[in-house]
């Protein structure tokens, strides 16, 4: 009998290491398929130059994603071309070191001067990185984003980098735009990019190898990629059948409209002022201030804030469904208290807020109504260009609560690879490493399956974002879903991660989970470890009303 009970133990220990070893090689495939951690290894490793591929790369738009995507070539091609639309782009005033002095804005970009902060994977593409932030006034502190849910503040994982978190970047996008053009143009490390002022607008199918594009044409006006291709005839099966999954070009896209305003009032401060700010860790180590993230269920409102380059203050105001935001210092001390939290936002907070009232003349006001998300979704397409790929706001734009033309004649640019562009900045940044990493496994030639390679492997990135944005889109009425969805897709994994952040108040497992998977250093699948979701549902058993 004894031995009998003796063998029932050794099994369930040998069950027990089974499931947690199979359980880490599922977790190690996800970090390798939702995640770039891995493929950063070989970000930034150049090519010899007598060994690159013997041909041109031609970036179609030279914004974030654009200049992010030539650094990428750079290391492989001969030659990279960007074809830039904003004339001003080519001037002194796009490579300043003090970009909030700019004489000239984006035209294209509507959250130009709008709150945006930065996960920074930068370091691997330009050696000189900090230093240059540095020289920009941009700041690079840890990754705390001073973020509270509902009031409560969630636990961070402070004690598993021996006390001081990842360092990230706190930036304007007009500072980190002009930053990467400076570093890409002006610091002699890139020769082999050039930059042509124009707008792509064609492209034109080789006349000897029918599954390559040979030229894209500069000019104006600007169309889209997806006209471009099926000018060419690209992106149909040739017998009108597809396989499942895939489908033709026109029925690539899928959009949802989650009606999100937002504006941003910008404040200079002053040294004088800003160490008078009552600012958690003091206002030289400063980079977020205080970000206050809502219950769906009882408010559709947030505010967030945080110090950029040139000694500038926002403080932005969001909502899904409302249009009517502040405008006025007066108007955000109205908003911020009369948000519906679990916990009261801190005293210090409306301290600061006060304080700001000395530098009010000094104020701008950005509104932003959010275009609706889209995920055109290539790696579903058939019969695409082996050497056309797009990443960006051209592939994907969601929620972000996460010019010109001087050409006026026809220009060709003969290309071996063509690269569609826009703006976006962690979705660009993976789409840049996903292009380097398959660039690394290409000899001498782009091959017939670059383009589905690179596709593919994307979409295994991007596709959490868009499913993780999404669901927490749904929770608000007022969104209106992807055609032949409803706003009740997800609703059990809502609940479960809205439990999830609540145990996170109190939880470091829990906290630690959300703050890696938040930051693109693991894969969802961390929100279900067992041992979390035993808690979760622990948590729920005593506290059901919580």
């Amino acid at each position: 009998m004894a031995h009998l009970w003796q063998w029932d133990i050794g099994f369930v220990l040998v069950l027990v290491v089974l499931l947690r070893h199979l359980g880490k090689r599922l977790r190690h495939r996800f970090l390798l398929r939702q995640t770039c951690v891995e493929d950063l290894k070989r970000l930034g490793q150049s090519r010899p130059e007598n060994t690159k591929l013997k041909g041109t790369a031609v970036v179609c738009g030279g914004s974030i994603g654009g200049l992010l995507a030539a650094r990428v070539c750079h290391d492989h091609f001969a030659r990279v071309i960007i074809v830039e639309p904003e004339s001003w782009l080519g001037t002194e005033d796009a490579t300043r070191k003090d970009a909030w002095k700019q004489e000239h804005s984006r035209t294209r970009v509507v959250q130009y001067h709008s709150l945006q902060g930065e996960k920074s994977g930068l370091c691997c593409l330009f050696p000189n990185f900090v230093e240059e932030c540095i020289a920009s006034d941009i700041h690079v502190c840890r990754g705390d984003f001073r973020s509270s849910t509902w009031g409560n503040w969630t636990r961070t994982p402070y004690a598993e980098y021996q006390g001081e978190l990842p360092k990230t970047m706190f930036v304007g996008r007009p500072g980190l735009e002009t930053l990467l053009r400076r570093l890409v143009f002006t610091s002699g490390n890139f020769p082999n990019i050039t930059q042509v002022i124009g707008t792509a607008f064609g492209m034109t199918r080789s006349t000897s190898t029918a599954n390559i594009l040979e030229e894209v044409m500069a000019c104006d006006p600007n169309r889209s990629g997806l006209k471009w291709l099926q000018r060419e005839g690209f992106g149909h099966s040739i017998d009108g059948k597809y396989v499942k999954e895939a489908l033709p070009l026109e029925d690539l896209r899928i959009s949802y409209d989650q009606k999100i305003h937002y504006s941003t009032l910008a404040f200079r401060v002053t040294k004088e002022l800003g160490e008078r700010l009552d600012v958690p860790g003091g206002w030289e180590n400063c980079g977020p201030i205080y970000n206050c993230f809502t219950d769906s269920e009882v408010e559709n409102r947030s505010i967030y804030s945080q110090r950029i380059e040139g000694d500038i203050v926002q403080l932005c105001c969001g909502a899904w469904g409302v249009a009517n935001l502040p405008t006025t210092l007066e108007d955000v001390k109205s908003y911020v208290k009369s948000l519906v939290t679990d916990k009261p936002i801190p005293e210090w907070f409306f301290k600061i807020l006060d304080l700001l009232g000395e530098v009010e003349d000094t104020v701008t006001c950005s509104k932003v109504r959010v275009s609706p998300s889209h995920f055109v979704q290539f790696h579903k397409a058939v019969n695409l260009p082996s050497n056309w790929i797009a990443l960006g706001d051209s592939v994907m734009r969601v929620n972000p609560v996460f010019g010109k033309v001087s050409l006026n004649i026809l220009n060709a640019l003969k290309a071996d690879v063509f690269l569609l562009l826009s703006q976006g900045c962690t979705k660009a940044l993976m789409g840049a490493i996903c292009l380097n990493t398959v660039l690394h496994e290409t000899d001498d030639i782009i091959l017939e399956k670059f383009s589905r390679d690179f596709f593919e492997l994307q979409a295994d990135k991007i596709t959490p974002i868009w499913e993780g944005v999404k669901i927490g889109d749904y929770a608000y009425k007022t969104t209106i879903p992807v055609q032949g969805e409803t706003l009740s897709k997800g609703t059990l994994l809502r609940w479960y991660i809205r439990k999830l952040h609540i145990l996170a108040f109190t939880d470091k497992q829990a906290g630690s989970a959300l703050w890696h998977v938040k930051m693109f250093l693991a894969p969802s699948i961390d929100y279900l470890q067992f041992g979390l979701i035993l808690k979760v549902l622990g948590n729920f058993l005593l506290h059901p009303n919580a």
